[in-house]
């Protein structure tokens, strides 16, 4: 039995396990450590999304906004039951929470290197923008 939830600090541990074994995706445990996942939940109270198994993390959806659009970061799932619905399950409760708050739009994360995600997001209505190009900088 699978259940979708809203994702807590206390299943860090399992998500981070689930996090570590997944190899096509590049997520930092370094970055995205217990702290930080302690604040970003705790400034987007009810937005993310766990999937859970035998009360083991296999599925994530990270979920927050801005104030004007909400954003998805993390959308994993086990490399053992995907084909299920169970990532669609997730992201249409973190989209449901942030439709009772007001935000309607939103936008995610792909690595140009990860195409099966991409074709993924394509099939499931999301579209690319090509003339924005994504920066980063670690403030010192």
């Amino acid at each position: 039995m699978i259940e979708i939830r809203e994702m807590r600090i206390e299943d860090y541990d399992s998500i981070s396990k689930l996090w570590g074994k997944l190899t096509e995706v590049n997520i930092s445990l370094e970055f995205d450590n217990r702290n930080r996942m302690n604040s970003y939940l705790t400034r987007n109270p009810g937005l993310s999304s766990v999937a859970i198994i035998k009360e083991e993390v296999v599925g994530t959806a990270l979920c927050g906004h801005d104030g004007r659009r909400g954003s998805l970061f993390h959308v994993v799932l086990d490399e053992n039951i995907r084909g299920n619905g169970i990532s669609k399950q997730m992201i249409e409760r973190s989209i449901n929470c942030l439709k009772e708050i007001g935000i309607d739009n939103g936008f995610l994360f792909v690595s140009n290197t990860n195409e099966s995600a991409q074709s993924y997001w394509k099939y499931n209505g999301w579209k690319p923008l090509p003339e924005v190009t994504y920066f980063y900088k670690t403030f010192e």
